[in-house]
């Protein structure tokens, strides 16, 4: 018994809490009559495989003999004896869904083929398992931006170019007692995402290609290497230009679009207000440490207001040696881009 026990200790999969419907574990054959076996599900109790369940997994069930460790589902809570219901799992099975999991928590970056491709997305292996990318875990790289009205055949023909393919991904949802297994391609490329992210600022205009035209709006690629695409919605296209989307923008024209929100890894972009952010432009041309000359707008005991190509600055120090609206020499002490803060020193006083 207590062999037993550390051979279920050893598997992850079982649940910590009391089996449940669908609940998938390895257990130990005690005993076997004709069409029953009895399972040792040790700490929770024994299970029973009997009747027409039997019958389903009638060639696994005759190759087993007692001592012999065995995979089970949990389909029922009670025979009326005090066993769990059960049916027979190969337990090759779960040793390959141990390893899954194990890629799962860890986050692990996986190569995989795409064995075939469906109107939802590709599919392919993990540990000899099947698995799903759906469109919505394709990147804008593998994305099928069809503009005939979504057609269906149309995005099915642009997957199955990929067939063959080894690409990365990594693991978003694994199901064991679904047997469900979702990848994301797109998640694979996170950490190149938020490097590009990053360099991003809230109010540029940025240079964009048109690579969709929908009813709500137009989609463009924004970066290259890695692909990247963000949405300018309806309602940020100006109207004469919305009235008649197909005769005003093209696919693969180049445009200029404000950048007005990154949200949840996705960037917005603006038609209708083109002009330069001077915050921009402060960020873009000046760091830490540079020289500027600003024009005192206004102080009080605590801090002066200082514009500088524009923006708005602050000063806290030599307060008493600053006048309103003279022109002085600063020094950047900070330069923020996620608060807006430029904090300014006197030049002549460092």
């Amino acid at each position: 018994m207590t062999e037993v026990k550390q051979a279920n200790n050893n598997i992850k999969l079982k649940l910590a809490k009391p089996l449940e419907i669908d609940s998938i574990l390895q257990g130990t054959v005690m005993s076997k009559k004709r069409n029953e076996i009895i399972i040792d599900l040790s700490p929770y109790g024994t299970g029973r495989l009997y009747g027409i369940y039997y019958l389903q997994c009638k060639n696994l069930a005759q190759q087993l003999k007692v001592g012999d460790k065995v995979g089970v589902k949990i389909i029922g809570l009670s025979d009326d004896y005090g066993n769990y219901e059960v049916i027979l799992q190969e337990i090759s099975n779960i040793d390959k869904w141990q390893k899954i999991l194990t890629h799962y928590q860890k986050n692990d970056l996986l190569e995989i083929e795409i064995k075939d491709a469906n109107r939802g997305g590709w599919l392919g292996e993990v540990e000899g398992m099947p698995c799903f990318i759906p469109l919505s875990q394709m990147s804008p790289e593998y994305y099928p931006r069809i503009n005939e009205k979504n057609d269906k055949n149309a995005i099915l023909e642009h997957l199955k170019k990929f067939i063959g393919q080894k690409i990365k991904c990594r693991i978003v949802s694994a199901e064991l007692k679904q047997n469900k297994l979702i990848l994301s391609e797109k998640a694979a490329k996170e950490e190149l995402y938020q490097e590009v992210f990053k360099k991003m600022i809230i109010g540029d205009i940025m240079k964009v290609r048109i690579v969709s035209i929908s009813n709500f709006g137009l989609f463009v690629r924004f970066n290259d290497n890695p692909a990247m695409d963000g949405l300018i919605h309806a309602s940020e296209i100006p109207e004469e230009q919305l009235a008649n989307l197909e005769k005003n923008f093209k696919i693969g024209m180049e445009i200029e679009a404000k950048l007005i929100q990154i949200k949840n890894n996705r960037a917005n972009f603006s038609l209708k207000n083109l002009t330069i952010d001077p915050w921009v432009q402060i960020l873009k041309k000046y760091k830490e440490g540079d020289k500027v000359s600003g024009v005192v707008k206004s102080k009080n005991d605590i801090f002066g207001v200082v514009e500088v190509n524009g923006a708005k600055g602050l000063i806290f120090e030599n307060l008493n040696k600053l006048e309103v609206d003279k022109t002085y020499d600063f020094i950047i002490e900070k330069l923020k881009n996620e608060d807006k803060s430029l904090i300014l020193k006197l030049a002549n006083e460092l």
